[in-house]
């Protein structure tokens, strides 16, 4: 009994400690990527970023307002995209968009690294989130009726001093830190349970029909959970540790990057948008459609292009 023990604790440790170590490594990204975007928010450089981007934002209806979101969420995270919402009157609508957009393009430096650590283009996913971010807002702008109703309303400005606004950061990120390494340690070794007992491979084969239908290898089933459930920074260990197994080919890889690239976090961010009235179905159902087509549009170029595709040939 003791020698049983002994054997499933082992991987169960070899799990925590992976976790724990990739965690570090996206702490190793995260915190001087934060910490340099405070400081350009700080002393005004992001306003003047946002403001070359105002032709983008009225293309997709939007304010040139709304481009401060954008490359706030862009370059940092959803959380920080909606701080800015929240201190300036937008519509419902206008919203609604920028939810679209945020959702489909945000943390691009983090989450860009580590699909690029699985084996898929960097810079191929970077262009594809901001082509599909421009394409939801632009299918958004489109379809939405015109709406004048105020869904935030402006905070007080309030200039704070560097040494508050340092201080705020650093807890800030020690408590974010915290979070992530809990989570990720957690979800390590949930993954080796699941593996340990034959689950994951039960898992795939329920929900084998919805991955096909997606354009997606059964055996994609569980990263597509982990990736929509807590997202790709959260679920960094177990895609990262899925990767080096070899449970996925490159081909399938891609495929599954190409399409968590578009959705992800459906559990985790979506939700965080309806506390500044976001269209919960707008920002939802055209988010997974889009992230379907983006996969099934793959598939036909790797069949009509084999030879720009290596790993994937006439099968596809």
């Amino acid at each position: 009994m003791h020698d049983s023990l002994h054997i499933t604790r082992h991987p169960m440790r070899q799990a925590a400690f992976s976790g724990l170590k990739t965690a570090l490594w996206l702490l190793g990204i995260m915190i001087p990527v934060s910490f340099a975007v405070s400081l350009l928010q700080y002393f005004g450089y992001l306003t003047v970023i946002a403001h070359y981007l105002q032709p983008v934002c009225r293309i997709v209806g939007l304010r040139g307002e709304a481009a401060l979101v954008w490359v706030t969420a862009g370059t940092m995270n959803i959380y920080s995209g909606i701080a800015v919402i929240q201190s300036i009157p937008f519509t419902t609508r206008e919203v609604t968009i920028m939810a679209m957009m945020t959702l489909i393009a945000h943390s691009l430096i983090v989450e860009t690294v580590v699909q690029r650590k699985t084996g898929t283009s960097g810079m191929g996913m970077l262009l594809l989130r901001l082509g599909a971010a421009m394409a939801g807002g632009l299918l958004l702008n489109l379809l939405l009726p015109p709406d004048q109703t105020t869904a935030t309303q402006a905070a007080a400005a309030e200039s704070q001093p560097f040494g508050q606004v340092m201080q705020a950061w650093l807890y800030g990120t020690l408590s974010l830190s915290l979070k992530m390494i809990c989570i990720i340690v957690a979800l390590n070794i949930l993954q080796q349970f699941l593996q340990d007992y034959g689950l994951i491979d039960r898992m795939a084969a329920g929900c084998a029909p919805l991955m096909r239908l997606m354009g997606l290898a059964p055996e994609a089933s569980f990263l597509w959970l982990v990736a929509n459930t807590i997202g790709l920074s959260y679920g960094a260990a177990v895609i990262l540790s899925n990767q080096s197994s070899s449970t996925l080919s490159p081909k399938d890889t891609d495929l599954l990057n190409s399409h968590i690239a578009v959705c992800h976090s459906l559990l985790e961010d979506t939700p965080m948008f309806l506390a500044v009235h976001a269209n919960l179905f707008w920002i939802t159902i055209p988010r997974i459609l889009l992230a379907v087509a983006v996969v099934w549009l793959y598939r036909l170029a790797m069949r009509l292009f084999p030879s720009k595709f290596g790993h994937a040939g006439a099968t596809a």
